[in-house]
């Protein structure tokens, strides 16, 4: 039995602590204190627990990497850019990022894509992109099972399949 205040595995509040990291994690990348957030997204990665908050922490991590590398801590790379445009609301901008040579070709692109586009409640183009994502990748499958960005489509019957079907 599971007392209240605890994770579904008797460790005391796991998903809260988790879901705190991460969001903690998140501002403070957004600050521009990125061996901070990097700290935070890694104690989400490590603590396990639900596989949405580690897949977003994962997400954050690269991202991580990507702006310790870059010389002034300014995004160097296009899709990294479009994720941190995504994450701040401006969702045209992040699609324009999407397009462009080659990207209709690279998985990430696609799928953000997919992602914005769901998010702006276009279900018909971001199932046609959401599927796209997985030939290319079908890894995003999983990722879209667990994505939130999707929660418009939970009811929709070919999102459901897309994201069940195993047979690749």
């Amino acid at each position: 039995m599971v007392s209240a205040g605890t994770g579904q595995d008797g460790r005391p509040g796991t998903a809260d602590s988790a879901l705190e990291d991460l969001e903690a994690g998140i501002a403070l990348f957004y600050e521009a204190r990125i061996a901070e957030a990097r700290a935070r997204f890694e104690d989400v990665v490590a603590g396990g627990g639900e596989s949405r908050f580690v897949v977003r922490a994962n997400d954050f991590l690269a991202a991580c990497e990507r702006a310790e590398r870059s010389a002034d801590g300014a995004p160097d790379d296009p899709f990294l850019e479009a994720v941190m445009a995504r994450n701040d609301g401006e969702l045209e901008r992040a699609l324009k990022l999407c397009e462009g040579k080659g990207r209709d070709q690279d998985d990430r692109f696609v799928y953000l894509a997919a992602c914005v586009r769901a998010l702006m409640e276009d279900q018909e183009v971001a199932l046609e992109l959401l599927t796209k994502a997985v030939e290319l990748d079908p890894k995003n499958r999983v990722r879209a099972f667990h994505d939130g960005d999707f929660s418009s489509m939970d009811e929709d019957e070919r999102f459901v399949k897309l994201v069940h079907d195993m047979s690749d």
